[in-house]
């Protein structure tokens, strides 16, 4: 499966949720994170009950019993994600023994909420390949904020390792012509290409120039939904002169050659 390593199985946002409440004796499928943004709620797991407060987000291994709600008095507003993936695990691990719930620093707040509704939306606007490429892209930028970049769940971590990359990202989405390169890319984070490579791959969960050709490719998709450009043409707006070679690029990230891409698409 494409993004059999990590991706969104559901994902919302539940503003002012009055009697909002579920229970699950036997666990549920997937992980779960809430991130309360207002007001307050509970949960219950192995048998301890706890609030959550606004500014904290609650992540539920797949599996375990649990319930959880928003208090009457103050209802939460809550984003959520259910997600799988054989990376799922490694950011559960992460937790103390005992603990489900991270505080979010208030300089990552406004970007997570952002990660939040961009994968919401995917959920909302219909599935395509490309949207579930891209959630899955957006779902391992979201947790390595969180786990990574976010100085409250890790105080003891240098500031250093909490660079933002959000502009390298916007950078390359800026240049889908394939003119960027690692060493470009590390100048423009003013950064060494060996500390780049490294500490855009601990929290994106890829390489950078792997991470370029995905958005390029993310690029292609949405040209096949939403024009009629050939192959060729479509790859030389990304960034490719030579269709074959993009053709190769796109089945091994999309898992379909472009022309199988573009019938399911009208299918």
């Amino acid at each position: 499966m494409l993004v059999s390593e990590l991706y969104p199985t559901d994902a919302g946002w539940f503003p002012s949720a009055r009697h909002h409440r579920f229970v699950r004796l036997t666990g549920a499928e997937e992980n779960i994170l809430i991130y309360c943004v207002k007001g307050r709620g509970w949960f219950e797991i192995d048998g301890q009950r706890q609030s959550l407060l606004h500014g904290h987000a609650l992540l539920i291994p797949k599996g375990r019993p649990h319930s959880y709600g928003a208090e009457e008095t103050d209802p939460w507003s809550i984003h959520w994600i259910h997600f799988a993936g054989e990376d799922a695990v490694c950011y559960s691990s992460r937790l103390p023994l005992g603990e489900h719930v991270l505080p979010v620093a208030p300089d990552i707040a406004a970007r997570l909420e952002q990660l939040f509704m961009e994968c919401h939306d995917v959920f909302t606007d219909g599935f395509t390949l490309s949207r579930i490429l891209f959630a899955a892209q957006v779902l391992r930028h979201l947790l390595a904020l969180l786990f990574h970049c976010n100085p409250t769940f890790s105080p003891g971590t240098s500031r250093a390792s909490h660079r933002s990359f959000d502009h390298i990202i916007e950078h390359m989405r800026q240049h889908l012509d394939g003119s960027l390169s690692l060493k470009t890319l590390a100048r423009e984070a003013s950064l060494s290409v060996a500390r780049f490579s490294v500490l855009f791959k601990s929290q994106t969960g890829f390489s950078p120039v792997e991470y370029y050709i995905r958005i390029r490719i993310q690029s292609a998709c949405r040209l096949f939904d939403t024009t009629s450009l050939n192959v060729s043409e479509v790859a030389a707006h990304v960034g490719y002169q030579d269709q074959y070679y993009f053709s190769r690029i796109f089945s091994k990230i999309m898992g379909v050659p472009p022309s199988a891409y573009r019938k399911a698409k009208k299918g």
